[in-house]
């Protein structure tokens, strides 16, 4: 594919893939909703494994040789982070409260999310395609 058409041709992709006013209002309204659910799925995990992972960066120092204005190397000294995870034991009566907020929570967070994507429906009608 010649560059200048790659140019047009990838706006025009993005451009399709760009959610609707309606779709954005949609999805931002069932947030929490969503988020809430994802919580209990993952405290669901983490207690039938018996801990989570956690996920730190740590610095770490290395040798290496590098390179110096006129193209010599050198021994020199690098420092980057690396990820490093680690399994965590889960407080059990923690989570199975914070369980419990969650399923006493979510009636109510539907409901709201419910109200609101009306509201979104209402505010962001679909446009009405004209028959073929």
């Amino acid at each position: 594919m010649r560059p200048i058409l790659a140019i047009p041709l990838t706006a025009l992709l993005l451009l399709a893939a760009c959610a609707t006013p309606q779709e954005r209002c949609l999805r931002d309204a069932a947030g929490p909703w969503r988020a809430a659910l994802k919580e209990r799925e993952r405290i669901a995990e983490d207690l039938a494994r018996g801990f989570t992972y956690e996920t730190k960066f740590e610095e770490r120092t290395r040798f290496r040789w590098c390179a110096g204005g006129t193209g010599q190397l050198y021994p020199c000294w690098e420092s980057d982070a690396q990820p490093v995870t680690r399994r965590i034991p889960v407080d059990a009566e923690a989570l199975r409260a914070r369980d419990a907020e969650l399923a006493r929570a979510l009636p109510e967070l539907r409901r709201a999310a419910e109200a609101d994507m009306e509201r979104c429906r209402v505010a962001f009608p679909e446009a009405e395609t004209p028959p073929s």
